[in-house]
């Protein structure tokens, strides 16, 4: 490994810079895990309480989510803009960003709420269960009134990570998921004086944990000496400047639509399998499941990247700002190869672990090793969106996403999916090759992205350092 002197600007990544990221990141897979986990509980809970409750709970949370993640994706751009400020020393503004980041997330919940409360009509639509609709559209409404805590939750959690702390976001974590399964039981099945609510249950018990968490994250922001200059900012009502919110919608909104493109590419992708059988669809699920956890991984990464970049920009760091590039790109692809040796290796233990079908571990296991090569595009393209962030890059990222997703991957998924033009209907194997043509074209246009505009930036950067 070798270090140049800091004066040519030529310094690459450095073991220095390495162990500022790795701390910044594992908290963050953390919280990201107990997201996860408390979707696991929501699925047994309510596979207990039977099959038409567990499928409610499943179709409510693929309507909802989407509006969700477009919500927070919005709200992810205030860590970058944080972190930008205290690296040019406007320590002043911080607490004044942040009580905009709440007005924010204030606003985006009094949008996001009609949204999903008209969105419980569409269950008609998707099947002819009546039971299982009822129960899909009770559980979004009970879930849908802990929106402006869980967007809450999400700007204090910025506020946090702008100042390089991650780790009360991931105690809050672990509380949510900890006490997510005695509340899940309360509302689900009517323990201790609850009304029993069925599937709809999960909905209120996670809407109880989002405004826990956000009293959590409020009072440990509140009180940390770190934060002391900001606490009147924080707790003051004062009307937002319109300039200031317009500013964060237009660097956040292309967020959101990233993650809103994502997400619904793997909607679609599951009703386009939907007519070849349970089988076929059941595969899918299991690969998706696994990249989706393993997914985890590189975006902690690149929302720590995002941090530093953002920082070391706002210093005009050039050097700084290089090496925490190249550093996070070495550390996503280190754990990109980890990751791809190990899905590929223990693809039918993995497989085994949601079913013993020796069709389903067949059809699985092959769909593992498409799901291994999709690792690395998907671990370069959501790094590279965590740079364009720290840059506050934002706009091309909705364009890129957009047309890599919908203009290529989409096609290019159902053609082989379900019909012989190209070569006979692949089934479940042609949509996983969908998704890696569609992230290789992200990630390509998206490191391309990256470069010119760390070239522009470092141009600028000198300029305003001299």
């Amino acid at each position: 490994m070798i270090f140049y002197k800091e004066e040519t600007m030529k310094r690459t990544w450095n073991l220095q810079e390495m162990k500022k990221l790795i701390p910044l990141a594992l908290p963050v897979l953390v919280v990201n895990l107990s997201i996860v986990g408390m979707g696991c509980v929501d699925a047994i809970v309510a596979g207990r309480a039977g099959v038409t409750d567990m499928a409610a709970v499943a179709l409510g949370s693929s309507v909802y989510l989407p509006v969700t993640l477009f919500a927070c994706g919005v709200l992810m751009i205030i860590g970058p803009v944080i972190a930008n400020m205290r690296g040019k020393s406007h320590e002043s503004r911080v607490g004044y960003m942040t009580n905009h980041g709440l007005w924010l997330a204030l606003m985006l919940s009094l949008v996001s709420m009609p949204v999903i409360y008209a969105l419980r009509n569409v269950f008609g639509w998707i099947s002819d269960d009546a039971a299982m609709c009822e129960m899909a559209s009770a559980y979004m409404f009970a879930i849908m009134w802990g929106l402006p805590a869980n967007l809450g939750f999400v700007a204090l959690k910025s506020l946090n990570e702008g100042s390089n702390m991650t780790r009360p976001a991931m105690y809050v974590g672990i509380c949510g998921l900890l006490l997510n399964i005695p509340l899940n039981y309360m509302f689900v099945f009517g323990m201790y004086g609850f009304p029993c609510m069925g599937g709809a249950g999960c909905g209120a018990a996670t809407a109880v944990i989002f405004y826990i968490e956000f009293l959590l994250m409020f009072l440990l922001v509140y009180f940390n000496p770190k934060h002391r200059p900001y606490r009147r900012h924080i707790v003051s009502w004062r009307r937002p400047t319109p300039s200031v919110i317009t500013h964060l919608v237009r660097l956040g909104v292309p967020i959101g639509i990233s993650q809103l493109c994502e997400v619904m590419l793997f909607c679609a992708a599951a009703l386009v399998l939907a007519p070849l059988g349970k089988t076929q669809v059941a595969s899918h699920q299991i690969a998706g499941n696994v990249g989706g956890l393993v997914f985890m991984l590189p975006l902690s990464v690149g929302l720590a990247a995002s941090i530093r970049v953002a920082y070391h920009h706002g210093k005009k760091n050039v050097a700084g700002t290089r090496s925490a590039i190249l550093s996070a790109y070495v550390l996503v692809l280190s754990i990109c190869l980890c990751t791809i040796g190990g899905i590929i290796l223990f693809r039918e233990q993995i497989v085994h672990l949601y079913n013993d079908s020796e069709l389903i571990v067949s059809t699985a296991s092959v769909l593992l090793i498409l799901a291994a090569a999709y690792q690395l595009p998907d671990c370069l393209q959501v790094l590279s969106v965590g740079v364009l962030r720290g840059f506050r890059d934002t706009a091309s990222i909705s364009i890129i996403t957009f047309v890599s997703y919908w203009m290529v991957g989409f096609p290019v998924c159902y053609i082989l999916a379900r019909t012989d033009w190209i070569v006979p209907a692949m089934g479940a194997r042609g949509v996983w090759i969908g998704f890696i043509v569609g992230l290789t074209v992200a990630a390509v246009l998206l490191l391309w992205r990256v470069v010119r505009t760390t070239r522009r930036e470092f141009v600028l950067m000198r300029r305003g350092g001299e």
